[in-house]
């Protein structure tokens, strides 16, 4: 029985009971309805996936700084030192891996923590300043995705890179070149991969620095 905040067994069998009840009565469906229950400093596990987020923007931090040590900021070869990594089976090539994934995961848990603050309609006054610092971060990562897809020099780089640069060449109501500070002749080239890569790094860690900005506000 439970008394107060204390859970009392009565008989050796009760206790037996519990026990087995607990770890050796496992299923799927139990993991899930565990999970769904848990509460975690009296927060829901629902109300974890802000933290989920940053744990990830984490492990990207670390993963990608790893991946710098072995760029080769030639779009020609990117592509062979990947396969390259493939068939060696090296560690960059597993960093690559869990970068890839990283990206997925921000993605859902990002927008999984935004939409449950649409449903729970969080937006008292003292929110606030949680509420420009996320979507701050949210406009953010967006552009740290988007330098790190056209990094990958794959078939979807080029298209990227143009459509960035259209946009950007737009919002200066073409005039002049203002674009090229960036994207260069809208090619992925060497000199384009290069301002890329330091963007990529220079926005990530400052997308964490936010994050972490984000969860002191909160």
């Amino acid at each position: 029985m439970i008394k107060g905040n204390k859970l009392i067994f009565n008989s050796i069998g009760d206790t037996f009971n519990f026990r087995y009840n607990s770890y050796f009565n496992l299923s799927f469906f139990n993991l899930i309805n565990y999970f769904k229950n848990l509460k975690v400093s009296f927060h829901e596990i629902f109300s974890l996936f802000g933290f989920f987020t940053f744990i990830t923007i984490a492990v990207q931090v670390v993963s990608g700084t790893m991946l710098s040590f072995s760029l080769v900021p030639e779009p020609m070869l990117i592509p062979t030192v990947r396969d390259e990594e493939d068939i060696e089976d090296l560690y960059t090539d597993d960093f690559f891996w869990l970068h890839e994934r990283g990206v997925d995961l921000i993605f859902i848990f990002s927008y999984l923590h935004l939409f449950r603050k649409l449903y729970l309609n969080v937006f008292e006054l003292e929110t606030e300043a949680a509420w420009k610092s996320g979507v701050f971060s949210f406009l953010i990562f967006q552009v740290v995705v988007f330098f790190g897809l056209v990094l990958c020099c794959t078939h979807l780089s080029e298209i990227t890179l143009t459509i960035a640069a259209n946009i950007f060449h737009t919002f200066f109501n073409f005039k002049g070149k203002v674009y090229w500070i960036i994207f260069t002749d809208k090619q992925v080239g060497v000199a384009t991969l290069i301002r890329l890569d330091y963007g990529h790094y220079v926005a990530a860690f400052f997308l964490f620095f936010l994050w972490i900005l984000h969860g002191i506000i909160i």
